[in-house]
């Protein structure tokens, strides 16, 4: 009787510790509409005017795993797809997209200034799932050319907690090393240096929990 009596007492103990922390979890889904724009260490001026990125409209489909240790912090993870790259001006009239679509794992410490108000932070773990070179007239894969696999950047930003299953925010992202190198060369083949392509973009997101 008193080994029955033990067992269920242990048994309720460990049942409501895994019910509390269960309950610190959330999972839900994060989309995102992304302003991306990769960016040179540096460009010999004749090439800073023609080969310069320009911002374009990218997005981003993630998952979302978080725990919150206390009502000041907590931690998240966000697996998912996420594009970067930038244009580039071919004419007046004509621009070449650079899609580079990655699978990423932002890795963020959730503090939490107010309530409802947090900041994020911390790195992002990327792959490189393929690399384009896109026009109206073209659709060129460079995956393999150029670009590395493998890509880290920091993420900082600010979310607004809306309700228990609703967050939206603003994060922004540098890129920490570099994505592909450049050799510039001119006319004449005298070699004018080289540069490191770097990703970056602005993302603003919605965050949905679903349980």
């Amino acid at each position: 009787m008193t080994k029955r009596i033990i067992f269920i007492t242990f048994s309720f103990i460990v049942i409501s510790n895994i019910t509390a922390l269960s309950q610190n979890f959330k999972f839900g889904i994060v989309a995102g509409l992304d302003i991306a724009k990769s960016r040179y260490s540096k460009i010999p001026n004749a090439f800073s005017g023609s080969q310069s990125y320009n911002p374009m409209i990218a997005y981003n489909f993630n998952g979302y795993i978080g725990y919150k240790k206390s009502d000041s912090w907590g931690f998240s993870i966000e697996p998912g797809f996420i594009q970067k790259g930038g244009k580039q001006k071919i004419s007046n009239e004509t621009y070449v997209r650079l899609n580079l679509n990655y699978l990423q794992l932002p890795i963020l410490l959730d503090y939490y200034i107010f309530k409802k108000l947090y900041i994020s932070l911390g790195p992002e773990l990327s792959y490189l799932h393929s690399a384009k070179l896109k026009s109206k007239e073209i659709s060129n894969n460079i995956t393999d050319s150029i670009y590395k696999r493998f890509e880290l950047s920091g993420i900082i930003g600010l979310n607004y907690k809306i309700t228990d299953y609703f967050d939206i925010g603003i994060r922004y992202n540098h890129g920490l090393t570099y994505t592909s190198k450049i050799s510039w060369f001119d006319d004449s083949g005298k070699d004018l240096g080289e540069s490191n392509e770097y990703n970056q973009y602005v993302q603003l997101n919605v965050k949905y929990k679903i349980f």
